[in-house]
């Protein structure tokens, strides 16, 4: 009977069996067929056959002339295993590789010549719309490796129309190609040495005022003398010479000669690559500002955080006799300078002591007998640090003692001169002259009377 039962089972499972296959055979046979409207060697994005437009461009642009190969589409063993990232999104590539060709590709050409650029620049560069986010809480903005490759995160965020945005991805190029020139030529060791004793591996716990304080561009380049260099490098050239003095000027008497000190060895460093910093540094400027609207650190902004001691106003600076002051102070100078004589006195020149945002003292130097001595006159001012305007008030004496009774000896003759000038007028504030050669750009500043922009008085910024 067990027997006669399990023949009868196996019956039953055969029969269920050949139920599904005939069931399943009819459901493929009813199976309706559509033509998806889908190219998917289009819609694939790490399809390596797929030539757009984009590519076609990008094969022109970079490839051809270059020998630049650009890496958009996605691809699994362009990054490391310990990050995530994305894809990016393909309206911002172009706009991200022209940036690159407009400031950093064709500025090292002109001043460094195609044969330089085109053999030293990376060979592959590889794009993703997503940061890196490291373990430390930081995230990647670019990566350069092994002199041959860089790679560019967060490509989804870059928005041509932003000047911020795109200073921010070409600091990344100029920063990650410092580091591939310096596998051509190493680092001076002079720059190693500058601030030798204030590195920190853990950067993130630096703030900017300690960095800035103790010589550094950035906290990041507070990190080792590899990424300090880069970084002043970096800053010199993107964000400009007037930032960079800008921020030694607001830094301690150490740190501010730490900056200037590098900013010295990274343009010997130039030199011994064959190249004029200079020449490099203004191309790159006029790309961000005259393509990209960029405007450097204004010095009215400077001014605002209190980022300027004092502007020494001395008619025996040699640069006065290319670039003189303005026709209204040099006649209110020169008053001035009579009526001290009548005196007995020299009025020699005049300091312009930032003592706050709101309060400064025009210091008075003047001699006689073979002495010199100074007064101090006080005002308050106001600048509004977007248009620079500027309005500078008389206030009572801040303090007591001979450069206050030196002052007041001669009280009317500053008054009728000096003091009117500056009360009397309104005034912009700006780095000055305008038309200052390259090599002094943003070291000197002052203000002009509003609406007359060549009635000016300027100075040495420190």
């Amino acid at each position: 009977m067990k027997s006669l039962k399990n023949i009868k089972n196996m019956k039953n499972i055969i029969f269920k069996s050949l139920m599904f296959l005939t069931l399943f055979s009819l459901l493929l046979s009813c199976k309706k067929e559509a033509k998806l409207n889908v190219d998917l060697t289009k819609s694939t994005v790490d399809n390596p056959t797929a030539n757009s437009p984009l590519d076609a461009w990008l094969k022109s642009t970079f490839l051809d002339e270059y020998n630049m190969d650009i890496v958009y589409k996605y691809n699994r063993y362009k990054y490391s295993n310990d990050v995530v990232v994305s894809a990016p999104d393909t309206t911002r590539v172009r706009p991200q590789m022209q940036a690159v060709l407009n400031a950093f590709l064709l500025p090292y050409r002109k001043a460094a010549g195609a044969t330089f650029i085109k053999k030293n620049t990376p060979k592959e560069w590889v794009l993703f719309g997503s940061p890196a986010y490291q373990t430390n809480g930081s995230s990647l903005a670019g990566t350069a490796s092994a002199g041959r490759n860089i790679t560019l995160y967060d490509v989804n965020s870059f928005n041509v129309n932003d000047p911020g945005s795109v200073v921010g991805k070409i600091y990344v190029i100029h920063h990650e190609f410092t580091h591939i020139l310096n596998q051509l030529v190493p680092i001076p060791d002079d720059f190693k040495t500058i601030t030798a004793s204030t590195y920190n591996a853990n950067w993130p716990a630096v703030s900017d005022q300690t960095a800035k304080d103790n010589g550094y561009v950035s906290a990041y380049a507070s990190g080792s003398y590899i990424e300090d260099f880069a970084e002043t490098n970096a800053v010199l050239l993107v964000y400009g010479e007037i930032y960079f003095r800008a921020r030694a000027n607001g830094s301690t008497p150490a740190g501010k000669a730490a900056l200037l000190a590098k900013q010295a060895s990274v343009i010997q460093y130039y030199t011994l690559l064959g190249i004029d910093f200079r020449t490099l540094q203004k191309e790159v400027q006029k790309v961000l500002k005259d393509s990209y609207s960029y405007q450097s650190a204004s010095f009215p902004s400077v001014l605002n955080q209190g980022g300027v001691s004092h502007i020494p106003v001395d008619p025996s600076d040699a640069i006065y006799a290319k670039y003189p002051n303005g026709s209204q102070y040099t006649a209110a100078f020169n008053d001035a300078k009579a009526k001290f004589a009548l005196k007995g006195y020299n009025l020699d020149y005049l300091d312009f002591v930032f003592n706050s945002t709101t309060k400064l003292s025009v210091v008075a130097y003047f001699s006689g007998g073979g002495v010199q001595y100074n007064g101090v006159y006080d005002f308050s001012y106001t600048v509004d640090p977007t248009s620079g305007a500027t309005k500078f008030t008389r206030i009572a004496d801040q303090g007591t003692g001979n450069q206050y009774g030196n002052a007041n000896y001669f009280a009317t003759e500053f008054s009728s001169s000096i003091e009117s000038y500056l009360t009397q007028n309104n005034f912009t504030a700006d780095y000055l002259p305008t038309n200052i050669d390259d090599d002094n750009l943003g070291k000197y500043g002052g203000f002009y009377v509003t609406g007359s922009p060549s009635n000016f008085f300027y100075g040495p910024l420190q």
